[in-house]
């Protein structure tokens, strides 16, 4: 062999070390954007935690806010009006709780929900029974009667109607995160774009989070589903699905905090001023 055939190989050699060495920091600084974010964290009460980050994920400004739940220390359950819409914070007001989050698809005219919904083991309506899963509504998230969390692709009505061990049964969506695994999302532009977000994720038995992701403003650009997924797993979920999101994305806390705490986006402006009135909300006693 020539020295300089031997000299060729060896540059070939080491040009492909130094590409793998490229791709793989590449790829490894796209998925470790979320370990580079600077949280401001605060106890809210015992087994209430909370977290808010406005920073740089995904190319863009993100404005997020995370309520991580004890289940042993804490309750949360689905409250809802058929008939009259609230203000979130409205809701965890008249239901004496620390922190809210809007929940569920509602019909913003004549309000009541657009999907299944179950509350302290009652239908609010028989109406809930009529709407049907779609791609984008085809998920479900279950608080059991022991205070458990499940999240699971949504099933027939009358199972969870007949089962009396749910107590709040909701049917929403997209479907994030199913047994650890990304769920397959569509190519609709619910999807796609970036939009405000609620979010709806379960970190273990005991540990249930809340998160609002803000939109619509040159200081929070939001989140496609596929990018929201991404942060949800990031942030430790086995299991996540989406919620209401858009202009009805509200976080609530109470304690001495006692205001809005992200950026509703229903007044067009960055600020905590813009929340809507809507059908539903979690709330955490």
């Amino acid at each position: 062999m020539s020295l300089i055939t031997s000299t060729n190989k060896l540059l070939k050699q080491i040009t492909f070390c130094i590409l793998v060495v490229f791709f793989t920091q590449s790829i490894s600084a796209q998925s470790n954007q979320t370990d580079t974010i600077s949280w401001d964290s605060k106890q809210v009460t015992d087994g209430l935690n909370w977290k808010q980050a406005h920073t740089i994920l995904f190319d863009a400004p993100q404005n997020i806010n995370i309520l991580e739940i004890n289940l042993k220390k804490r309750l949360v359950t689905l409250v809802n009006d058929e008939e009259t819409k609230y203000l979130t914070s409205e809701f965890a007001s008249a239901n004496k709780a620390i922190a809210a989050i809007n929940a569920g698809f509602f019909d913003v005219k004549n309000g009541g929900s657009v999907t299944y919904i179950k509350v302290d083991g009652n239908l609010p309506s028989t109406d809930t029974t009529k709407w049907k899963v779609t791609e984008n509504l085809n998920g479900a998230f279950i608080i059991k009667k022991n205070r458990k969390f499940e999240i699971e692709k949504a099933g027939k009505y009358n199972d969870y109607t007949s089962n009396k061990k749910y107590d709040d049964v909701l049917v929403t969506g997209c479907l994030l995160i199913d047994e650890g695994k990304k769920v397959e999302l569509n190519n609709s532009a619910f999807v796609t774009k970036r939009h405000p977000r609620t979010c709806l994720g379960i970190v273990d038995k005991n540990t249930v989070l809340l998160v609002t992701v803000d939109g619509r403003s040159e200081q929070a650009a939001g989140m496609s589903l596929d990018e929201l997924t991404t942060f949800m797993q990031s942030i430790g979920c086995k299991e996540a699905i989406n919620l209401d999101g858009g202009g009805s994305t509200t976080m609530w806390i109470g304690n001495d905090i006692n205001s809005v705490v992200n950026n509703p986006s229903d007044n067009k402006q960055f600020d905590h001023g813009g929340e809507r009135k809507v059908a539903n909300a979690l709330i955490v006693k």
